[in-house]
Parts: structure tokens; C-alpha cells; sequence
């Protein structure tokens, strides 16, 4: 009877063991991210994203709802497994903005860099609302400072950087989106970081090729060619548009276009192109806001660039 008693602990601590490994396994797995996620672009999430970055009110460079979303983003890039690189500035010697990008490399030693641009302000004035008693207020900047970086967040779920042979920059800028208004540069974060290169992020260093992405959220939007921006790679993206028949959201025309968060990579000899909106209505209104923007839209414009990245740029 006593040996049968031992034979049947014996058991039970081997089955606990055995329990115990396989617990502990489970949660160092979900602590893991796998190289490769096979998961679809979702346009979805993207405006999940869109709505989560909206909650924090207008994100005005400087202010605690710009915080608040620099932080929200820079943790949920950390928990994808990006590496992330703050890079603060003073604008002024009175305004604190600060870029966030996000990097990965691929298996492949030396890769070139392609990189993916937007910024996470918005506007601090609705100066172009019907309203003209209103255009003091702040712009919501659902379209205008929530579709890039919710694209670029969802990209950063989905995309395999090893199939694209690159290293891969998500780029968030700040101070964006205030050109025009009195006191404010056109495109500041953008010019900030390229300024500071290579020092300041030189995983980032000399992109091969830049792709910038703004506006790009809204209901039956169609996306044109910037006229100065890069022939082939225009074309490269274009045609991988084509290619899923995605010709009528991205037709092969060019169209001239504002100065963009692209601009000063383009003076600084980088090939770049824009997935940028060319007629969007509501721009530096307070009407932009997430009734006008499409899952649809999102996942269209996620789809062609995950396409065009992890087929080689």
C-alpha cells in the first residue's frame, strides 16, 4: 500500500511538472513576437487607430493631448517589437515637439533603408472652416494627422521586414501641420530630422527610397502622383496598385501638391513619392473628423504599400 502510494505522488508531481512547463511556456510565447505575422493589413484596426488618437483631442505639437499620443504610439511600437528613437526639439525656444521613429532590420546584414513618413500633429487653427467665427478653433485632424500614423501603426503589425530585404523606418514627425499659420515653418519635425542625420538616427541614414503617407483615410478618396516626386518610384507603387485592381483608388496621374512632410528628403536627393490626398474637402476644418474617413480607404492604401515593401523596393 505504501509503495502504491508513492507510485501515485510520483505521478502527480510529474503531472504538475509537466502542467507547470507547459503554463510557462504559454506565457513566454505571447511574450514573443513571431518575424512574421500572418495576418492581413486591416483596414479596421487602422480606424481603431484613427478613433484612438481622436479620444486624445487635437493633437496640437506641444500640448498634453500631443503627449499623450506621442506616448500611446511610441508604447504600442515597443510592443510590436520595433525599436524606437525619440528625438526631441524646441521650436521657438518655447514649443517642445519630438519625432518618434520606429526600426527594424531584416536577417540580411547591411540592407538599405526604405522609409515610411507621416506626422501625428494637427492643426491648431481651422482656418479654411465656412465658419468664419470659428477658425480660431482647432482642427479634430481625423484625415489631417490620424490616418498616416494609424496606416504606418498597423504596418508595423502586419508587414514581414525580412521579405522587403530592407530596414524599415516608420516615421512619426511632429510640428507638421501648421504651415501658413503666423509664427510656424512649413514641415518642421521632417526638416529637424533631416538636419540631424546621419547622427540622430543612423539606422534611418540615407534612405534608399521614401514613401510619405497623410490625408489618406477618407471615404472614396483617390490617390495621384505628386508631379515632382520620383518617376520610378512612383511608378512602382502605382503599378503594385494596379496590380491588386486598385487602378480606380490609384490612378496613374500626376497632380501638383502642397509642400509635404517629403519635401525636405527630396532637397536632400532622396527618392520619394506621396500617398497623399490632392481634394480632400475638409482639410484644415473642423469638419475632419472620423464620419468622413472609410476601413475601406485604409486597408486599400495598407495593402499597396505591405504589397510593394515585402515585394523589394
Amino acid at each position: 500500500m505504501q509503495r502504491f502510494r508513492s507510485y501515485i505522488i510520483e505521478l502527480l508531481l510529474i503531472g504538475t511538472l509537466l502542467a507547470s512547463v507547459a503554463f510557462f511556456g504559454y506565457l513566454g510565447y505571447g511574450l514573443l513576437r513571431p518575424d512574421v505575422v500572418n495576418e492581413p493589413f486591416s483596414g479596421e484596426k487602422a480606424l481603431a487607430s484613427v478613433n484612438r488618437q481622436l479620444a486624445f483631442g487635437p493633437r496640437i505639437t506641444g500640448t498634453d493631448a500631443s503627449l499623450q499620443t506621442g506616448d500611446w504610439l511610441i508604447e504600442q511600437l515597443r510592443l510590436l517589437g520595433w525599436d524606437v528613437v525619440i528625438q526631441p526639439f524646441t521650436i521657438n525656444e518655447q514649443v517642445q515637439g519630438r519625432n518618434i521613429v520606429a526600426v527594424r532590420s531584416p536577417d540580411r546584414a547591411g540592407a538599405p533603408v526604405a522609409m515610411l513618413t507621416t506626422h501625428y500633429d494637427t492643426r491648431l487653427a481651422a482656418d479654411l472652416d465656412p465658419d468664419e467665427t470659428r477658425r480660431q478653433e482647432p482642427v479634430p485632424g481625423a484625415n489631417d494627422g490620424a490616418s498616416g500614423p494609424a496606416i504606418l501603426l498597423e504596418l508595423a503589425r502586419t508587414l514581414d521586414v525580412d521579405a522587403t530585404q530592407h530596414t524599415i523606418c516608420l516615421a512619426f514627425f511632429d510640428a507638421e501641420a501648421n504651415g501658413g499659420v503666423p509664427g510656424w515653418d512649413t514641415n518642421i519635425g521632417s526638416q529637424v530630422f533631416v538636419d540631424s542625420q546621419p547622427s540622430s538616427v543612423p539606422r534611418c541614414a540615407s534612405p534608399q527610397v521614401l514613401v510619405n503617407v497623410d490625408l489618406a483615410g477618407a471615404i472614396d478618396q483617390r490617390f495621384f502622383q505628386n508631379e515632382v516626386g520620383d518617376a520610378p518610384l512612383n511608378g512602382a507603387i502605382w503599378q503594385t496598385a494596379a496590380n491588386l485592381e486598385l487602378g480606380s483608388r490609384f490612378p496613374a496621374q500626376t497632380r501638383p501638391m502642397a509642400p509635404t512632410t517629403s519635401a525636405a528628403f527630396r532637397a536632400a536627393g532622396i527618392p520619394t513619392a506621396d500617398i497623399v490626398s490632392t481634394d480632400y474637402p475638409y482639410r484644415a476644418t473642423l469638419a475632419d473628423t472620423a464620419d468622413k474617413l472609410s476601413a475601406e480607404t485604409l486597408g486599400d492604401v495598407g495593402l499597396v504599400l505591405e504589397t510593394w515593401l515585402e515585394s523589394g523596393p
